[in-house]
């Protein structure tokens, strides 16, 4: 059997030579889930943190703190959780929208989407695309996060 390639694969390859690992992962066998995105579709939704910031990764290397946790897309089990998650952000952070989204986008991940880690009690997981995944294709933007704005059916 053909084991199947993460899309960032030669960017994890990186990471496990210097010593990193992959988590425990598990199918997500057409789960539901939901990510944070932004509303304007002309900027790049369902990137990995490392790949919209390339840079960011080399100096993690540099400094000892790359992780392959920032190749995957961090997701949420539910929008509820979500939604308190980005609550809490949004108090944290000043202007959190500009840097993960300002809106919620909501699909179904697939076992040929990609693997994802357990869930922790917040509700989020880890996960990491298969070759040939397009999230863009199969998630669609539910609501406003910023405003609370449903956005259902626009």
């Amino acid at each position: 059997m053909e084991t199947k390639k993460f899309k960032y694969q030669k960017q994890i390859d990186v990471l496990i030579e210097q010593g990193e690992q992959l988590p425990k992962m598990y199918a997500p066998n057409n789960m539901s889930a939901c990510r944070f995105v932004f509303s304007d579709s002309t900027h790049q939704n369902h990137i990995p943190q490392y790949m919209s910031n390339p840079k960011r990764m080399l100096q993690d290397l540099a400094r000892g703190k790359a992780t392959t946790s920032l190749l995957a897309l961090s997701c949420f089990t539910t929008v509820s959780k979500a939604e308190s998650f980005y609550s809490n952000l949004l108090k944290a952070f000043k202007n959190i929208q500009t840097s993960i989204g300002d809106s919620l986008s909501e699909g179904k991940l697939g076992n040929d989407d990609g693997m994802k880690t357990a869930s922790s009690n917040n509700g989020h997981f880890d996960f990491y695309e298969y070759e040939g995944c397009d999230l863009n294709s199969t998630f669609q933007i539910t609501k406003k996060l910023c405003n609370n704005e449903d956005i259902k059916g626009v």
